[in-house]
């Protein structure tokens, strides 16, 4: 059986534990077979190929903007498979953000960052080259409404989750390089190699709002797959894990962790899931991320729930079971289901703390931002489509001011939450 080298490590990391044990079955049960990576491999390769891709990331640094993205370009196709569609520098829809990002500029006197959210097909299978090309064409875009040469950072995963379909020195070479070179996440850090550590700590999962901040406060351009994820991981670790929040912040018990972690264990379903010991010890005392934990592991063992986005039944009793021991009465249990019956058979989940992060720590402190969605197409005639732009202008009283762009534009107003639901309606599935 295929094993990701991962551990108990007592952080909020414990939680991708969850999601790569359900990985793991996925990949017996389906009998998938993935390149061998063995762990005296992997000491003897990572690093030196990290350090390999890390003088590749020096060399991007130096060349032309235009000639990366060129590379960029090439790999993407390459990738694809040969499997691409066209991309139209001169859509009316990326005229009219590059006419947006000018008034956002005059309007706020700061030129606006630019974030593409693509959408996440799953990896492998007749989708599995779509990802490329949403990559592809999200930074041809990014080129074509600043009308300049610019350098797109990808917020890209290089876990050896990530990276189990590569060979262990393409997998070390990537997370030198695009790791660096780009905003690259590493799901796993704490159970990297202590060299790898050294030569890409920087990817390590608790940096990664800090580098994205950083990045689009000086008003620079990133594309970001939106669900963080292929759909089963999407719904583990966001909609899943967002879910139980709102009802932590509904609960009548939310100052009292001790009694929430109380009722747990008196629950037959979670000492079970304790006892299967994937979450460290430092998080077994946290009421919140064990609750979290709970829900993810449920939905993990069955897979018409994290996989095809149908709760199952023992899905559903867990989720209950959750409502149960936040104390939630019965008004705010009917509101949480009729929540969960719309998020979680989507492929993008909302995503609401990613917003409400932006609009306080990129937004607040006087950078405006256009959102460019980048979403494929399936059935007989798969593609990509670049979707009209949504603009973030001002943060006024909590509330977003903005515009939805279009042949007829229209102003927005509203929360960072009220914001996420909508785009994620208007633009993904």
């Amino acid at each position: 059986m295929y094993t990701y080298p991962v551990r108990p490590t007592g952080t909020a990391q414990d939680l991708m534990h969850i999601v790569t044990s359900a990985g793991e079955r996925a990949l017996a049960r389906e009998e998938t077979a993935l390149p061998h990576k063995s762990p005296l491999m992997r000491s003897l390769l990572e690093t030196p190929c990290n350090l390999g891709g890390r003088l590749l990331r020096t060399l991007f640094d130096l060349l032309p903007a235009d000639l990366v993205l060129s590379l960029h370009d090439a790999v993407h196709r390459r990738l694809a498979g040969g499997r691409i569609y066209p991309f139209d520098a001169e859509s009316p829809a990326l005229a009219r953000v590059a006419a947006e990002a000018g008034t956002l500029e005059v309007e706020t006197g700061a030129a606006p960052a630019l974030l593409a959210l693509v959408s996440h097909p799953p990896v492998l299978g007749e989708l599995g080259h779509l990802n490329f090309e949403l990559v592809r064409h999200a930074i041809r875009a990014q080129r074509a409404v600043r009308g300049r040469p610019c350098r797109p950072r990808l917020v890209a995963a290089v876990d050896p989750f990530a990276l189990d379909t590569v060979g262990m020195a393409a997998e070390g070479v990537y997370a030198g390089l695009v790791g660096l070179y780009h905003l690259g996440l590493d799901r796993l850090a704490f159970t990297r190699g202590r060299g790898s550590a050294l030569i890409v700590g920087e990817t390590a999962w608790p940096r990664l709002a800090w580098r994205l901040d950083r990045r689009l406060r000086a008003g620079g351009e990133v594309v970001m797959a939106l669900a963080g994820g292929a759909p089963a991981t999407a719904r583990m670790l966001y909609t899943a894990r967002e879910w139980i929040a709102a009802r932590r912040r509904e609960s009548p018990l939310r100052g009292r962790p001790a009694e929430v972690l109380r009722r747990l264990r008196t629950e037959e379903g979670f000492r079970r899931f304790e006892a299967e010991g994937l979450l460290g010890p430092g998080l077994r005392r946290s009421a919140w991320r064990m609750l979290e934990g709970w829900a993810m592991y449920a939905a993990s063992l069955e897979p018409s729930s994290a996989e095809a986005g149908s709760l199952g039944p023992d899905s559903r009793e867990v989720f209950a079971s959750c409502l149960e021991v936040l104390g939630l009465a019965p008004e705010q249990r009917a509101r949480a289901w009729a929540a969960l019956e719309e998020e979680w058979p989507r492929e993008t989940p909302w995503r609401r703390r990613l917003f409400r992060h932006l609009a306080a720590r990129v937004l607040a402190r006087g950078r405006p931002l256009l959102f460019l969605p980048v979403a494929h197409r399936w059935g007989e005639r798969p593609g990509v489509a670049v979707g009209e732009a949504w603009s973030w202008r001002a943060l006024a009283g909590g509330r977003i001011v903005g515009r939805v762009l279009g042949e007829a534009p229209r102003g927005w107003s509203g929360t960072p939450d009220e914001f996420a639901a909508a785009f994620g309606r208007a633009n993904y599935r």
